[in-house]
């Protein structure tokens, strides 16, 4: 009866501990970050943009305000270690506002490789004022939409795959080691004592 609790205990050890390093490797995947010289420009003013963590081999395209936005400036491959270092003329006639950069990373088909980073960034008025709270965002040029953006796509990732099988093995392994632990305590009730006469 000791060996089946240790075989449960075992599983139920087993399965945390896969559940466990999975979730740790989820949660430690880290992507491409980017920074602005400053985060307040004036329209037609010229703005640094600086990155980390990019594909070495594949180019870099910088939009405005969406991912199907006016492309700013484009990185070509190869990028130094993995270290982007560009600058961009925020466009001219842009209003006052709040607004995003985005930049992507393609593939030389023209297929994105990378999720997309984004950086908040302020449009201000002539004067230098800061933009008023909602204001109206550009218009986006459709025209110049990214290759490799999904519209609509249904797919699964094998890492989501994976991830799944992992839990649906792990639950399953805590359900038997359960299961094991319940039966071993209704099979060994206690032996009548007997007397002697």
């Amino acid at each position: 009866m000791k060996s089946v609790r240790r075989w449960a205990l075992a599983g139920v050890g087993s399965a945390a501990a896969g559940v466990l390093m999975a979730a740790a490797a989820f949660a430690c995947v880290s992507g491409p970050v980017i920074n602005l010289s400053t985060i307040n420009a004036k329209a037609g003013q010229e703005v640094g943009i600086t990155g980390t963590g990019f594909q070495t081999g594949n180019n870099a395209v910088v939009r405005f305000n969406a991912l199907d936005g006016p492309v700013l400036t484009t990185v070509n491959a190869p990028i130094a270690g993995g270290n982007l270092d560009a600058k961009f003329t925020v466009p001219d006639g842009t209003k006052a506002g709040s607004y995003v950069i985005i930049v992507t990373q393609q593939n030389a088909a023209g297929t994105m490789t990378n999720a997309p980073v984004r950086a908040v960034f302020n449009v201000v008025g002539d004067a230098g004022t800061n933009p008023v709270v909602g204001a109206p965002a550009a218009t986006a040029d459709n025209t110049l939409r990214a290759n490799g953006l999904a519209r609509t796509d249904n797919s699964v990732s094998g890492g989501t795959l994976a991830l799944v099988a992992l839990g649906v093995g792990g639950v399953g392994m805590f359900l038997a080691g359960m299961a094991a632990l319940f039966a071993g305590r209704r099979g060994s009730a206690p032996a009548a004592a007997t007397s002697r006469s």
